[in-house]
């Protein structure tokens, strides 16, 4: 008798501890992790932080639901499929009176990895805003994230791309005037 009583203590203090785990959802301190607070201070804006980090929250949330516990793996996994490693930069040709090529030239150059990582979580904001506003932007950013993360999505065809049109312009590579550029595909 007494055990029964116990264990049905038991599964009552598991559902409330679920719900107050679903109320007050902030992943364990992750508001510490660089990536994360940098996605917080992107989504920022007019100074409410307190607003961008209840929609990440959300998104994660939202991911957690379908995934769970993989949440911080599924943004990581999006924002590492997400990033530019390499740009592409529109180089005017010179106005001659009789030019022959007088069309513009495409030079691809390489873009540092803290700041790839940082164009590529802007591009996943980016791609969230311009999907219909039906859904609220949590539910939007957490779809954009997990497509990103499978290397599906928007951001991820963007991303290659620009891969490609930098792929078939690197014998151009000379006229740019940044000196490091890596192979791109073989």
């Amino acid at each position: 008798m007494l055990e029964a009583k116990q264990s049905q203590l038991r599964t009552q203090d598991k559902t409330s501890l679920n719900v107050l785990l679903k109320e007050n959802f902030n992943f364990l301190g992750i508001k510490k992790d660089p990536l994360v607070g940098k996605m917080i201070n992107l989504l920022m804006k007019n100074g409410k932080r307190s607003k961008a980090e209840k929609v990440l929250n959300k998104a994660f949330q939202m991911l957690d639901e379908k995934y769970p516990g993989r949440a911080l793996h599924i943004f990581y996994f999006g924002v590492f499929e997400a990033r530019r490693d390499i740009g592409i930069r529109l180089k005017p040709r010179a106005k001659k009176r009789r030019a022959v090529n007088a069309f513009s030239v495409y030079l691809p150059y390489t873009i540092p990895p803290v700041r790839g990582l940082n164009s590529g979580m802007r591009a996943l904001l980016a791609a969230s805003r311009k999907r219909p506003s039906t859904k609220s932007f949590w539910e939007n950013l957490s779809q954009e994230i997990l497509e990103s993360s499978l290397g599906r999505g928007e951001v991820v065809i963007k991303r290659y791309s620009l891969n490609k049109l930098a792929d078939s312009n690197k014998r151009r590579v000379h006229l740019g005037s940044l000196p490091v550029f890596p192979l791109i595909s073989h």
